[in-house]
């Protein structure tokens, strides 16, 4: 049963912001769940929202599925289901942009409460900097390593 992690840019400013400071494509990742996508954003923060709900904007995306047993794929979404409605972390794409730790606690970027879900999954472990560092693109070049793409 793999995690499926879904790689995105969208055509709005917050995307256009870290596709600037990261000179790369991926401005968000989400985790696929039965109900859409689970994700932190900037309006919302952390939520559940329908497949679609990004059609108008989106750019491009690029669908990741990471190999893991049943017990590691029901922590990597319990470990995201528990973080629902935690508040979206600015300060942390700021940092992004400045290149310096702005991290706020108890909030969230995609890319980081995705990678904390597969910290506790047990499925990511050695990363080199703390979780809310670590962009979409950071996580999609370490998760190179352990399994292809699939463009959609």
């Amino acid at each position: 049963m793999p995690i499926r992690l879904r790689f995105v840019t969208c055509n709005d400013p917050i995307s256009a912001l870290i596709r600037w400071a990261e000179d790369d494509w991926r401005s968000h990742v989400e985790a696929v769940v039965p109900e859409g996508y689970l994700g932190a954003h900037a309006q919302g923060g952390v939520q559940i929202r329908p497949e679609g709900y990004d059609n108008a904007i989106m750019i491009r995306e690029e669908i990741v599925d990471v190999p893991a047993d049943s017990a590691a794929a029901r922590r990597f979404e319990s470990y995201l289901r528990d973080h629902i409605g935690e508040p979206y972390d600015f300060a942390a794409i700021l940092g992004f942009v400045l290149r310096d730790d702005m991290h706020a606690k108890a909030h969230a970027i995609c890319s980081a409460l995705q990678t904390e879900a597969l910290i506790f999954s047990g499925l990511v472990r050695d990363l080199p900097l703390p979780s809310y560092q670590i962009s979409p693109r950071d996580l999609r070049l370490y998760l190179a390593g352990i399994v292809p793409a699939t463009a959609a």
